[in-house]
């Protein structure tokens, strides 16, 4: 090969490895875009009638309601679409949010003994909410096929050592299952069930008719099937070559990017419309707020990742491999700025110009701050 064209050859390697370097600078999350996909979003429209909570759905404001997508897999494109499908549907009004969730299932079936906390081990159907959106003391309701509930208060998730709190039930909570086919019965084949929740906002101390409430709720929602053996007409679960159950399936409505549903950044947004279902639902639009939380959360994982290694928390963002300065969003300048101690730390963000700084510190813990 004559010298010059070697020298073209070189230039065109180092142009290609230059871009591809420039590529990886400024996409700081490489490596972790599963968590960073935009969640889903609903329109909850307002019911100007009471509904019956019979898990019948057959009143017309559920009529005109919108189903939700069918359910992904929980880690989304990760891993191929669930086998049954399920989706839900959502309104509300001045006393309760409704729920209502369809589940295809060919073999409805549900564990028999009375504890009240055996529910979780089987196949169910579970609803996580976040009524203000700070990543801490979240709700997690589950309903199995015989409309049986479990409650439980998260203060934070179980990643930042969070401890649930049960013997919580909502005061005036009304729940409804249907069965299209036959529980507990192997001689036959189901289409599946419908679960149908009344929660009280106040349960969650949540007004959707506050302005500065309405868009915060964030909720998913998780369903858990697992394999299933059928001995003398009774169901369990399938067993492994050890003797432990088969991991279940499980699928959400917007998908976590992770197997672990206690990630409620990851959760889906919501908002309440006053209107009612027969009315066009208005587009969502991503918050400015939530766009610059996805640099708090980057900070955030990468700091737990730099503490399993260093069992220390990273005293610069430098060493996080973070931007720092000249983050762009909707074409405006923001500054991300870390203080830590070896077991503490505090990640905020500010757009250039701006009175207001929201925080994340190590518990998750999403705080939004006014300076004088």
């Amino acid at each position: 090969m004559r010298p010059k064209t070697i020298f073209k050859s070189l230039i065109s390697i180092y142009v290609a490895c230059f871009a591809s370097l420039n590529l990886v600078a400024q996409s700081p999350f490489t490596g972790v875009e599963n968590l960073f996909s935009e969640p889903k979003s609903y329109t909850l429209f307002n019911t100007k009638t009471t509904l019956k909570i019979d898990g019948e759905l057959d009143e017309k404001a559920w009529l005109d309601s919108r189903w939700s997508d069918f359910f992904i897999d929980i880690e989304g494109d990760l891993k191929p679409v669930p086998t049954f499908k399920t989706r839900v549907k959502m309104l509300w009004d001045e006393k309760y949010l409704y729920i209502a969730a369809q589940m295809q299932e060919p073999h409805v079936w549900a564990n028999n003994k009375p504890e009240k906390d055996i529910i979780f081990r089987d196949n169910v159907f579970k609803i996580f909410i976040d009524p203000d959106n700070n990543m801490n003391d979240d709700f997690e309701i589950q309903i199995n096929p015989q409309n049986n509930m479990l409650f439980l208060i998260m203060n934070k998730p179980y990643r930042d050592a969070g401890v649930p709190v049960s013997g919580w039930i909502p005061i005036g909570i009304q729940s409804a299952v249907k069965i299209s086919g036959t529980i507990n019965n192997a001689d036959d084949s189901d289409n599946g069930w419908t679960a149908e929740i009344a929660l009280p906002l106040s349960a969650f101390n949540f007004n959707p008719k506050d302005a500065k409430q309405n868009k915060n709720l964030r909720i998913n929602f998780l369903r858990t099937n697992f394999d299933f053996i059928v001995n003398n007409g009774v169901y369990s679960k399938a067993l492994d070559s050890t003797g432990k159950a088969f991991p279940p399936h499980y699928s959400c409505w917007t998908p976590q990017g992770i197997i672990n549903m206690h990630y409620p950044e990851r959760w889906g947004y919501t908002q309440f419309a006053e209107n009612t279902p027969n009315n066009n639902e208005q587009a969502f639009i991503l918050p400015y707020s939530e766009k610059q939380r996805k640099y708090l959360w980057l900070a955030y994982y990468r700091q737990k990742e730099y503490f399993k290694i260093n069992k220390r928390y990273a005293s610069s963002l430098n060493e996080l491999k973070v931007p720092e300065n000249d983050i762009q969003l909707n074409g405006k300048k923001n500054m991300l700025n870390l203080e830590a101690t070896s077991k503490q730390f505090l990640i905020s963000i500010k757009e250039e110009g701006s009175n207001t700084i929201i925080t994340l510190d190590q518990d998750g813990l999403i705080s939004n701050l006014i300076l004088p």
